[in-house]
């Protein structure tokens, strides 16, 4: 069975809904470090304990503040920005 997410990635792409689901599979079988190493270059991950969060600085953010990367244990991720006056 497939997901509207991965019909719409399948077509985007030009390759079957089973590709995607086959590298998706890859991807969550891969241990983290060796993920976040091979996405964000060597040792450019710190993981979080508390909130069971890998945390990146956003190599695309530009802007004030610390831009971060938050990856979940499943890989799925989410991006924000810790305002500069947070640190002063």
């Amino acid at each position: 069975m497939s997901t509207e997410r991965e019909r719409r990635l399948a077509r985007q792409c030009g390759v079957s809904v089973n590709d995607i689901q086959e590298v998706e599979a890859r991807l969550r079988a891969m241990p983290m470090e060796s993920f976040l190493d091979g996405v964000f270059g060597p040792g450019k991950a710190i993981y979080d304990a508390g909130e069971d969060l890998w945390i990146i600085a956003d190599p695309k953010h530009t802007g004030p503040g610390f831009g971060f990367v938050a990856v979940r244990p499943d890989k799925s991720f989410f991006t924000g920005v810790v305002p500069a006056r947070s640190f002063q």
